[in-house]
C-alpha cells in the first residue's frame, strides 16, 4: 500500500503567541465555531499536538504525522518533536493492546491520541490541530504562497510523479504534499520525518514574511479565519485573532526538532496482526521526550 503523510499548519499564529496570550480552554470548540469561553487566561506553556490524517475527506483515517509543538517565550524558542507513525506502543482500551501510535487516531480519534501520548511518554496535551490531504494543500498555498524550497533527487521525483528537475525547486501545495509523503528509500520514515519537519518550518517562516508589513497585519484576520477553516481544532478564531499581533513581535529565534524514538532506543519488529513497527525502549523514550520538552 502507499504510505501517505502529511502534517501542518498556522501553527505559527499559535505557538508564536501562546505564552505571551496563553490559550483559554474552550469546551471542544472548533476553529469555525463561534461560542467562545470567557475563563480567564492564565499563564504558562502549552503543549499543541499537530496530526496530519491519510484522508480526502473519509470518516475514519490513520494519523501517519504526528508532532508534538511547544513554545518557550523566555528563551524565544520552540521546540517540535515528531513521533515515528509506527512506533509500538500501548493503546488504552482496544485489542490488540500495543500497536503503532497511529492507530489510537484510527480507533478513538484525537482524545484516544491525546491519551495514548500521555499514558506512554508523560506528556499533557493542550490543544489539538487535525489536517487532511486536501487541507494541507491548500494551507501550504495560503501560508507560503511564494511556494517552498525543497530538494529533491530523481528517485523522488520518479516515485512521486513530481514536476520539477533534480536539486532546489520551488514546490507548491500538491507537489509539497507528495513530496512530504515520499518515503520510499534507505531512510524511509526516518527521512519522511525529516521532510516534514524542514517543510513546517518554512511555513512558520512563510507566513511569518507575510504578516510582517503593515498590509500583512490588515490581512491578518482574513488569513487567520482561511486557514482555520481547513483545520480541526479545539482552538478559536477569538483567541488567534487576539494574540496574532504577538505572534509576529515574538517570533521564535531558534527551533529545536526531536524525533520519537531517539537513536539507540528501537528496533525493527513484525506481529502477524499489525506488521512492522518500531518497538521501543519505552523508559528511554520517555525520559527523552520529557527532558526535551523541558526548559
Amino acid at each position: 500500500m502507499k504510505e501517505k503523510v502529511l502534517y501542518i499548519y498556522l501553527l505559527v499564529l499559535i505557538l508564536a503567541g501562546c505564552t505571551y496570550a496563553p490559550l483559554p480552554k474552550q469546551n471542544g470548540n472548533t476553529g469555525t465555531e463561534k461560542n467562545f469561553t470567557n475563563e480567564r487566561i492564565q499563564d504558562g506553556e502549552k503543549t499543541f499536538l499537530l496530526i496530519g490524517v491519510d484522508s480526502r475527506g473519509e470518516k475514519k483515517s490513520r494519523s501517519d504525522a504526528i508532532m508534538l509543538a511547544r513554545y518557550f517565550p523566555e528563551q524565544g524558542k520552540l521546540k517540535l518533536a515528531s513521533i515515528m507513525r509506527d512506533s509500538y506502543v500501548k493503546i488504552p482500551g482496544v485489542h490488540p493492546q500495543y500497536n503503532k501510535i497511529n492507530a489510537a487516531y484510527y480507533y478513538g480519534g484525537k482524545e484516544l491520541l491525546k491519551k495514548t501520548i500521555h499514558d506512554s511518554f508523560g506528556i499533557k496535551v493542550d490543544h489539538v490541530a487535525v489536517i487532511d490531504f486536501q487541507g494541507f494543500v491548500k494551507m501550504v498555498d495560503l501560508l507560503a504562497p511564494d511556494g517552498v524550497v525543497v530538494d529533491v533527487d530523481q528517485t523522488i521525483i520518479d516515485d512521486m510523479s513530481i514536476q520539477a528537475s533534480t536539486g532546489k525547486n520551488v514546490l507548491h501545495g500538491e507537489e509539497i504534499l507528495k513530496y512530504v509523503r515520499f518515503r520510499h528509500d534507505d531512510e524511509s520514515d526516518f527521512g519522511r520525518v525529516d521532510r516534514q519537519q524542514d517543510v513546517l518550518l518554512q511555513l512558520k517562516n512563510g507566513f511569518i514574511n507575510q504578516i510582517s508589513s503593515f498590509e500583512g497585519v490588515v490581512a491578518l484576520p482574513g488569513i487567520i479565519e482561511q486557514g482555520l477553516s481547513y483545520l480541526d481544532t479545539d482552538i478559536g478564531l477569538k483567541t488567534i485573532l487576539e494574540m496574532g499581533p504577538k505572534a509576529v513581535i515574538h517570533a521564535p529565534e531558534t527551533v529545536e526538532t526531536l524525533r520519537i524514538p531517539v537513536e539507540g532506543s528501537f528496533k525493527d519488529a513484525e506481529y502477524p496482526e499489525i506488521g512492522a513497527v518500531l518497538e521501543m525502549d519505552e523508559t528511554k523514550n520517555k525520559r527523552a521526550l520529557q527532558k526535551f520538552f523541558s526548559k
